[in-house]
């Protein structure tokens, strides 16, 4: 009965670090959006935190750039003075605010 319950123990712990490592690839480092041009990239990305900023005013506790519907954006998160939680999207190329909601999460 001992082995029974080792070898049951062994399954279980193999297929979890198989589930991990199968799911665990799922980012990839590749999919990020290629940037081109360093200067411009910095200076909309400070102009984009700088207005989700002054239409939530606090503190920002994430920026993240991702790709959406196949544009790249940034994505701001805020903790907005007012005890809100605000996500902002905004153009990586244009600075134009796309997307200005509470976070429900």
């Amino acid at each position: 009965m001992k082995k029974y319950s080792t070898a049951l123990v062994v399954i279980f712990v193999a297929g979890l670090v198989g589930a991990v490592l199968f799911f665990g690839k799922s980012y990839k480092h590749d999919d990020r959006p290629i940037i081109t041009d360093l200067n411009k990239h910095n200076e909309v990305m400070e102009a984009c935190m700088k207005t989700a900023l002054s239409k939530h005013p606090g503190a920002i506790v994430e920026v993240s750039m991702e790709t959406e519907d196949g544009r790249p954006i940034f994505d701001i998160d805020i903790q907005g003075a007012d005890g809100k939680n605000w996500e902002i999207e905004c153009d990586t190329e244009t600075g134009e605010v796309i997307e200005d909601n509470i976070d429900r999460d």
